[in-house]
């Protein structure tokens, strides 16, 4: 008839959790921001910037330069960047990704004192409260009588004083 156990592995995407399988040392939340930092620095294909602002600087740099005869000695640059700005006329910045946010989620960092001054370096978890963590919660509550059922104790029947 086969194998009776279901398929529960973490990887398959029902039992997916979002957790960090492996335990090891905690680190201060300065060193959190410098591995963010290093991972913005190695993120490719995503530009900050719009792509003309380049060749606006160069344009900025001749008006500058010029600033009586830029209409005469900047053409270039201009045709440049109005050919640019009409290139890239849908452009939109990217969003940024909070990595911070997934860090104190996995509860990566050391808590309490971080540094001999006491300084800025400090950094605590807040509890959890039901406010900021139970949204989105169910809970189902079963009535009295299902819960007690056959259990031995507080079944309803004697005549004790406290409740099971």
């Amino acid at each position: 008839a086969g194998c009776s156990k279901r398929r529960s592995h973490r990887m398959l995407p029902r039992f997916q959790q979002f957790e960090i399988p492996h335990k090891f040392p905690q680190f201060p939340q300065i060193f959190g921001e410098w591995i963010v930092r290093r991972i913005r620095k190695k993120e490719s294909g995503k530009e900050n910037d719009h792509p003309c602002s380049k060749v606006y600087d160069t344009f900025l740099d001749c008006v500058r330069r010029h600033p009586d005869t830029f209409e005469r000695k900047c053409r270039t640059e201009a045709g440049k960047c109005l050919a640019c700005l009409e290139e890239h006329k849908g452009w939109k910045a990217p969003e940024g990704f909070q990595y911070m946010r997934f860090l104190e989620y996995f509860r990566v960092f050391s808590e309490g004192r971080q540094s001999h001054d006491e300084g800025p370096g400090k950094f605590n978890y807040t509890d959890p409260t039901p406010r900021t963590h139970g949204a989105g919660t169910v809970m189902e509550f079963s009535g009295p009588s299902m819960s007690r059922k056959g259990s031995g104790k507080g079944s309803g029947t004697g005549s004790g004083k406290g409740f099971g």
